[in-house]
């Protein structure tokens, strides 16, 4: 047995010299051209730091750790100035997109419930120039609506097309946006909004009647409401004292040239841009005042770790918009000219719980480069 074994050492003594030759001159080569010295100490290299001694203390960028980051992009100091620079730069380029609604269908369940099943068309397109128009029109009717420069306006609502396009319309006009979840219970939404302020409120049809109707009266501050929705209400269902417009005729009102003609109050970094309110899982939500100077700090440390980003890549939004995460994700998408899809987590993929059997997700449709995570939207894919 010992004199077997002694003979198969022997045998496979010049396949071992083989492979480790061969190892010796694939690894030198490898080791120089791909610089794996310098990655190696950038993997193991410290990336923050706490800033203080203290048990608890946050942890800040070794990089940027006395300031916040810069974009790289001269002069890009507000929110406003990105979009510009993108819209110059990207033109014609698609920008948001969305899935057309082909049709909806009711499916009875084994257990009897019915889940409302949707079969969606390929994405619709705007470009830059297309949402910039849309952007000024919409900012030139709020104005023409009585809506001034640092005064409030709140936006309840799903992750769509529609959000991006208010929060870059408030950015440009100098209107503090509050974000409210669009997953909020009546008594968070009026906390919100009472505690901000806020006399204007853009939300959709869906939370107009299903959450908002039976709250108004409990809301001290609302004026204008604004629907993004291509649909039409019933004005008369709902309470006295509230001005109900659709988006689409905010818009025409900022296309006439007596509105059109007033330019935009810019902001300056120190100006507010959010007022982000907490999904209230520990309590009443509460607002988070962020400056244009810290949005800006957020999506600059996004795009150093993502090289190249630009108009090759594909972007699904999905997660909540009101969430810190997904919207300085889209506004970095936006601004490098990587167009953004929509979707929600109930239409992500072709098994999500929205859409119907034999239909394509929203992923299979976009086939994104990119997306945002947290480890629930994970579990749920």
């Amino acid at each position: 047995m010992k004199l077997k074994l002694n003979v198969l050492t022997i045998i496979l003594l010049p396949v071992h010299l083989l492979i480790t030759i061969y190892s010796a001159l694939i690894f030198i080569p490898w080791y120089f051209l791909t610089n794996a010295k310098k990655k190696n100490a950038m993997a193991k290299r410290i990336k923050a730091k706490p800033t203080s001694d203290k048990p608890g203390s946050p942890y800040r960028s070794v990089t940027h750790f006395d300031s916040l980051a810069v974009i790289d992009i001269p002069g890009a100091d507000t929110l406003d100035k990105l979009f510009d620079h993108a819209v110059s730069k990207f033109g014609k380029k698609d920008s948001l997109g969305t899935r057309e609604l082909l049709s909806e269908e009711n499916e009875m369940q084994p257990n009897g419930k019915v889940f409302k099943k949707l079969i969606l068309g390929n994405y619709k397109w705007m470009n830059y120039l297309e949402v910039n128009r849309r952007v000024s029109n919409f900012g030139s009717g709020l104005t023409a609506l009585g809506l001034k420069p640092k005064n409030t306006i709140a936006i309840f609502c799903e992750t769509r097309a529609e959000w991006m396009i208010a929060a870059q319309t408030c950015f440009k006009y100098n209107f503090p946006l509050v974000t409210l979840y669009a997953t909020l219970g009546k008594e968070a939404v009026v906390h919100g909004l009472n505690e901000s302020e806020a006399s204007y409120l853009i939300t959709s049809v869906e939370l107009l009647e299903s959450k908002l109707k039976t709250a108004l009266l409990d809301i001290s501050c609302v004026k204008h409401i604004i629907y993004v929705d291509n649909k039409t209400i019933n004005k008369a269902e709902y309470p006295e004292g509230f001005e109900i417009h659709s988006m689409q005729s905010v818009e025409e009102l900022g296309s006439k040239p007596e509105n059109s003609s007033i330019p935009p109050n810019r902001p300056s970094p120190s100006d507010m841009a959010i007022v982000m309110y907490t999904s209230g899982s520990t309590g009443r939500p509460k607002g988070v005042m962020m400056h244009h100077s810290n949005l800006i700090a957020g999506m600059t440390g996004q795009c150093e770790r993502i090289p190249g980003l630009g108009p090759k890549d594909t972007y699904i939004g999905y997660l909540p918009l009101a969430h810190v995460l997904e919207l300085t994700a889209e506004i970095s998408c936006f601004t490098y000219g990587c167009r953004i899809g929509y979707s929600s987590p109930l239409t992500l993929s072709d098994q999500s719980s929205k859409i119907k059997k034999g239909s394509k997700g929203d992923c299979t449709v976009l086939k994104p480069t990119l997306m945002a995570a947290v480890p629930v939207s994970i579990y749920r894919v």
